[in-house]
């Protein structure tokens, strides 16, 4: 009983972190980007209406305000449940509602995808400005955060190893974490060397976002491997009871280290938005810079 009560508190933060705290700052951060950088003023940000950007916000409040009545509707369900039975709760349970957390956001990912396609093919640009220094692993991540994320993967095949010994359930374990990190790894390489997906977007602006997705993926990788390491230890120390509380702190900073980390640390203030101004009106704004920066000298 104590046990499911550490439970609802850490659910109640999976509920509200993940269906509260994260919408609504990302709501707010589109907000003011509308408010600050208006379609008046810097066309090129804006491939549709300003309208249709306003009900795609709505749409995904909207989403996340119902995954908040279902996940407060859960929490109910799981106290009546666990007050009528002495069954061990199930660590399916948060992860299947943080599932459900996450589908507004890849929904609203897709949309970006979309906008960004729109900007591409609106782009009447045809001058590229080529990179003369060629982009390496290390200029976005620090060779000993490297070194550490695959110091944990070690440690994760040696936990599965003393859990399942040399069979089949530990080789099937251990392909797991090679195919996930396989799969982070083809993300990052997509983000360091692949088509820019903003087309106006400063070269400065991407490799700061390319930093930020590069160390979130080893993020990512980090709590992977820690999460599978436990989870082999409860089975080892029979400390099934924590399992269920385990997965949604697991899923709790799945979602800090891949969306939290980036509205943290990709500030609004620091983006050049003057890219997305007309090509007269930056001309002219760079013009009145040169001549202030001239008047400033003398």
């Amino acid at each position: 009983m104590i046990d499911n009560i550490i439970f609802y508190f850490i659910f109640l933060n999976q509920i509200l972190f993940v269906s509260w705290y994260v919408p609504t700052t990302i709501i707010k951060r589109m907000q003011t980007v509308m408010e600050v950088y208006p379609p008046s003023d810097f066309p090129k940000l804006y491939s549709k209406s300003i309208e249709n950007y306003k009900n795609t916000q709505k749409k995904y409040g909207t989403l996340n305000n119902v995954l908040l009545i279902i996940g407060f509707s859960m929490m109910s369900a799981i106290m009546m449940w666990d007050y009528l039975t002495t069954y061990q709760l199930s660590p399916m349970i948060p992860w299947a509602y943080f599932m459900l957390q996450m589908s507004p956001l890849m929904w609203l990912e897709l949309t970006e995808f979309k906008t960004f396609k729109a900007m591409r093919v609106a782009n009447t640009d045809t001058t590229k400005k080529a990179i003369i220094k060629p982009r390496k692993l290390f200029d976005f991540i620090s060779a000993k955060l490297l070194f550490f994320a695959i110091i944990m993967v070690l440690v994760a095949f040696a936990v599965v190893l003393v859990r399942h010994g040399f069979n089949s359930k530990a080789f099937v374990n251990i392909a797991i974490i090679i195919a996930s990190n396989l799969f982070f790894s083809g993300i990052a390489y997509w983000n360091i060397y692949g088509k820019k997906m903003d087309p106006y977007q400063a070269n400065e602006d991407r490799l700061k976002q390319i930093k930020v997705s590069v160390k979130s993926l080893v993020y990512i990788s980090i709590g992977v491997s820690v999460f599978l390491s436990v989870h082999m230890l409860v089975k080892i120390f029979k400390l099934d009871y924590l399992q269920t509380s385990i997965m949604s702190i697991y899923c709790q900073l799945l979602v800090w280290a891949s969306v939290s980390t980036k509205l943290k640390h990709v500030k609004l203030e620091n983006i050049d938005f003057s890219v997305y101004k007309n090509n007269e009106t930056r001309e002219n704004n760079l013009d009145n810079n040169e001549a202030d920066h001239e008047k400033q000298q003398s």
